[in-house]
């Protein structure tokens, strides 16, 4: 450890980010006996300062974190301060995902308030997980917290990791057994082929047969597979929202797999927080990683103009690092209030910035496209089609084989936005795609699919792609998420489960989340639905079984939508918002 601290500190004067400060390590004491590790950067003078707190699972590094940053916030008159959380690196005690990161955020702000080099206020700074837990000690009030800065961040429980109940298990063995600096996690796996894992049962054991070890997170979380105490740990509720009285400042992007969560957040705290009009939201053509920094490389600062398979426009990059300074110069400074409107989101399509109370009003129309086929949807090949007018009543059907799922990065990795054309020639996929756009319509805010099914067995998914087609005939994907689905024992809600009889007409809604995107003319509509997507998403056995515990084995089934007849409910459709979606659009 202290030869460890010693290469570090060196490490930090070569690269400019020590120069005549000085570099300390604390073990700071919380309420319950434990103490986490806390790096900061003192200035060498005897001036108190505002600073800046990150609180991460990733470890005290230069990698996944905001440490490199400690040299810009130094020379603009901050100390940048950083902690690992309760159970991961060098702090003590157990990991439990979130629920502690609120009174230990507390007590580290305390600490930071009560310390020579402060001048007792602080910030928070993070994305994704060190941007989450922002949430929970903001809740708590902290009285030297003046300001947040919540971006890339999960919203309700089962957004990650068994997002809608589907587990994700690329999500779950990427972090749990390689992001997050947890006592058991590994860089090398005994199995780490996911062609593998379909052979292994049952799913709770699957963590020893991938890494070589017991992850015990991930097996917790398979022991909650519905909303119950656990989870309801994890949700703000108005009453957490209305104790917030500081602003906040959060990016995101349409590519980003948190962005449900962190427009979530940002609706919430504006109903109900008593600083209704201190809230500022950023949603960019960006993706996880990069949305914190307005699109730009974090290390060099310069744009990441090739993001999937799209090449972003130059107006597509915000200086996001000095919109976060001038932000913290208003909260800890005294500087002048950024002249920002609540809302500025990037249209992909028009490529074009809007500024204005975007996700906190809502004066768009509803518009539905229905799907409808002739001889059958199934493959890019069919004849599926989406049209304004609900068709007459027809259906559409295909085999779903657990052991022979959609591999997604098995032959293609997925890197949104992602041309989808690879996937589109199975017969296990519907596609529905509508005309030629002739005139260019925007979608804004939530975009959901209202499926008619019956399934031959008791429980299945179904997964969902929205894509625009360009004229190059490339089916981009839209979205947040990898893949949209449900399970279908999830159909009424994820506090229950409820089994299907198979055959039977049910009534399901894929939540696709917000999309800003227009359709430019020459363009087209499309949908797909298949019932997998793997490793995305767990492969379902169809059994009806316990999901951690099922042993199978796997069930093939057949899958039917049904589509026309909307007053008996046997209907199909995309919902959107839309001011200018029109039968002359096509």
């Amino acid at each position: 450890m202290i030869l460890h601290k010693i290469f570090l500190i060196f490490l930090l004067r070569c690269t400019g980010l020590l120069s005549s400060d000085e570099f300390r390590t604390e073990f700071v004491l919380m309420r319950d006996g434990k103490k986490l590790a806390v790096d900061f950067y003192r200035s060498s003078t005897i001036e108190k300062l505002p600073a800046i707190l990150e609180m991460t699972p990733y470890g005290r590094n230069l990698g996944f974190t905001f440490r490199g940053e400690s040299e810009f916030w130094y020379r603009n008159g901050y100390i940048f301060v950083i902690a690992d959380t309760r159970g991961t690196g060098d702090s003590e005690g157990d990991f439990e995902f979130f629920s502690e990161d609120g009174d230990d955020g507390f007590d580290l702000i305390e600490w930071i308030g009560k310390q020579p080099w402060s001048n007792g206020k602080v910030a928070m700074r993070g994305s994704s997980y060190s941007g989450t837990n922002q949430w929970y000690v903001a809740a708590r009030k902290p009285k030297n917290l003046f300001c947040i800065n919540p971006s890339a961040t999960l919203g309700r429980p089962l957004d990650l990791p068994p997002y809608n109940n589907a587990f994700s298990l690329n999500w779950a063995f990427g972090w749990i057994a390689k992001s997050a600096n947890l006592p058991n996690n590994s860089m090398k796996w005994i199995n780490p082929d996911p062609s593998q894992w379909l052979k292994h049962r049952p799913l709770y054991t699957l963590d020893e047969f991938v890494t070589g070890r017991v992850l015990p997170l991930y097996r917790k979380f398979l022991q909650h597979p519905i909303i119950d105490s656990y989870w309801d740990l994890l949700v703000l509720k108005p009453d957490n929202y209305s104790q917030i009285d500081i602003p906040s400042l959060s990016f995101t992007g349409w590519f980003d797999g948190t962005m449900y969560g962190t427009i979530m957040h940002f609706k919430d705290i504006s109903k109900h927080s008593p600083r209704k009009n201190d809230h500022f939201l950023i949603v960019g053509p960006y993706s996880h990683g990069n949305a914190p920094d307005g699109g730009l490389d974090f290390q060099t600062g310069k744009p990441i103009k090739h993001l999937g398979d799209l090449i972003l426009e130059d107006n597509a990059f915000l200086p996001g690092l000095n919109m976060t300074k001038e932000f913290y110069d208003w909260c800890l400074k005294d500087g002048p209030r950024p002249s920002w409107k609540p809302a500025k989101v990037y249209i992909t399509g028009t490529n074009a910035w809007r500024e204005g109370s975007y996700f906190l009003t809502d004066n768009l129309e509803d518009k539905y496209l229905y799907l409808k086929s002739g001889n059958g949807a199934a493959s890019i090949k069919g004849d599926g089609e989406l049209d304004f007018d609900c068709p007459q009543y027809g259906s559409d059907s295909f085999e779903y084989n657990p052991d022979e799922p959609v591999k997604s990065d098995l032959s293609k990795n997925v890197v949104l936005p992602v041309d989808m054309n690879f996937y589109l020639n199975r017969s296990d996929f519907l596609v529905y795609t509508s005309q030629v756009v002739k005139q260019a319509f925007t979608i804004f805010g939530e975009v959901k699919l209202e499926l008619t099914f019956s399934s031959s067995v008791r429980d299945t998914d179904f997964v969902a792609f929205l894509m625009d087609v360009d004229e190059n005939n490339r089916s981009i994907k839209l979205g947040s998420k990898e893949t949209f689905q449900l399970r279908t024992r999830y159909r009424y809600g994820f506090d229950k489960e409820v089994l299907m009889e198979p055959n039977k007409i049910y009534n399901l809604t894929i939540d696709m989340h917000e999309m800003g995107h227009t359709f430019l003319p020459g363009h087209r509509v499309r949908l797909a639905i298949t019932s997998s997507f793997y490793p995305i998403i767990s492969a379902n056995l169809n059994t009806g079984n316990s999901i951690a515990f099922d042993m199978g084995p796997a069930i093939k089934c057949s899958q039917t939508i049904y589509h026309g007849m909307p007053s008996n409910g046997l209907t199909s459709r995309i919902h959107f918002k839309s001011n200018d979606l029109n039968k002359d659009c096509f």
